[in-house]
């Protein structure tokens, strides 16, 4: 072959290569396109067009920080919201702005106690009571003994009293004046939740464990069990053994006393009310599961996971169902609504699952969401994300299901306890 038809030979061939590469490439866009317009999501089979009703958005407010912390909401229909800006908001059914109050950056959810008081602990463990008109009731905690950077330990309240750490130790704070009436405990995590079981115990997450204390601050059981036991020379010299359970999300509590919490090593994990293991699932890739577990009537229990799944248990740890949601790693925890449907928050979007697993709704709301939604009586979604804004949706499944953990902190109000005040 002389020179001339080398030449022709290797334009031919680069021709070629140029036709494949943009058929080729031609063809990844038409599906990439076509992903993003019809967006399938696979439940256990084959992936589905998504041919669900949108929900409607009812209104729209914004505030200047992020929103990280869950939603409370009161029995008149107002909805608080703690920013990283500062502000605690108290906001009406119809979206109008009441009241914000200068409480320091806060990521931990607020509270509302049996009269509606509001209690949030801000960064510098400041814990404030903010009356329903927007004023303050007391303070107490921060200061120089304060531990900075709070975390997003959510508190809980009784009739009588907030348990909420500060300074690495559980206290039980007085509701009528703010004054600190027991202390328990050595070291505090950064997660996780406290949580009051029907009998009244108190279970929070300590350095690498679960404890239970009575109402008078009394270790009753921990999980797992100090090893060595704790002794006086250890006080002394500062030197408590860790454990290694982690937690990853807040703890939700079962009619039957049964804690629920997912721990390290992608686990749900179940324990007895008095601290003994039950069961464990793991879930089938590897991620961290922020999300709270929640618990239906019929004892389903639902968790969203770190890996864009919603996984339905039922009470023995068996597997019912697994929904893919086709978003990023899932860090609000659902809400059970009366019917029987599960709203979750994706990396994306708000979706309505049916107790079969299957989509039944959907609305997009953007990315960067970790604040844990709540839902009002009429069915009202509220979500918030990092962007400061929160957005009302009208579902149509009703309101809060009557079951003993259906949302995070179980209650509208966050009580963090298994049955209403």
């Amino acid at each position: 072959m002389d020179r001339a038809d080398k030449s022709v030979a290797r334009g031919a061939i680069r021709w070629f290569l140029i036709i494949f590469g943009a058929t080729l490439i031609g063809s990844l866009l038409v599906n990439a396109v076509s992903l993003h317009l019809y967006y399938p999501r696979l439940h256990a089979g084959p992936a589905v067009i998504d041919h669900s009703p949108a929900i409607p958005q009812k209104w729209e407010f914004s505030t200047v920080g992020a929103i990280s912390s869950a939603l409370a909401l009161g029995v008149d229909g107002t909805l608080y919201a703690a920013s990283e800006d500062g502000f605690v908001y108290s906001i009406g059914p119809s979206g109008n702005l009441q009241w914000k109050f200068d409480a320091g950056s806060v990521v931990a959810a607020p509270v509302l106690g049996p009269d509606g008081t509001i209690y949030v602990t801000n960064e510098d463990q400041r814990i404030l009571a903010i009356n329903p008109a927007g004023a303050q009731v007391w303070a107490a905690g921060g200061g120089p003994y304060g531990d900075n950077q709070m975390g997003w330990v959510a508190a809980a309240v009784d009739q009588n009293r907030l348990y909420t750490p500060w300074r690495g130790q559980l206290h039980g704070i007085r509701l009528t004046d703010g004054s600190f009436d027991w202390v328990t405990g050595f070291g505090f995590q950064k997660g996780g939740s406290i949580s009051i079981l029907p009998d009244g115990l108190i279970v929070y997450p300590a350095f690498g464990r679960l404890d239970g204390v009575d109402s008078t601050g009394r270790t009753q059981w921990e999980f797992p069990m100090m090893n060595p036991p704790l002794t006086t020379d250890m006080i002394a010299r500062g030197r408590i053994p860790v454990g290694n359970f982690g937690l990853d999300s807040a703890i939700a509590v079962g009619d039957d006393s049964t804690l629920y919490a997912c721990g390290g090593d992608s686990r749900l994990v179940a324990l007895t009310g008095d601290g003994h293991f039950k069961w464990e699932f793991k879930t089938k890739t590897h991620s961290r599961n922020r999300a709270t577990p929640v618990i239906a009537v019929d004892g389903t229990v639902y968790f969203a996971s770190g890996d864009a799944t919603l996984y339905a248990l039922n009470p023995d740890g068996s597997q019912k169902w697994a929904y893919e949601t086709g978003g990023g790693p899932i860090s609000a925890t659902p809400i059970l609504s009366e019917d029987g449907s599960i709203y979750v928050v994706t990396g994306s979007e708000l979706i309505v699952v049916s107790p079969e697993g299957e989509l039944l709704a959907h609305a997009l709301v953007g990315g960067g969401i970790e604040s844990s939604p709540t839902i009002a009586p009429d069915g009202t979604v509220y979500v918030a994300w990092r962007t400061g804004k929160i957005s009302a949706f009208a579902g149509t499944h009703g309101g809060l299901m009557n079951s003993s953990w259906p949302k995070f902190q179980a209650t509208l109000s966050n009580s963090g306890r298994s049955h209403p005040l």
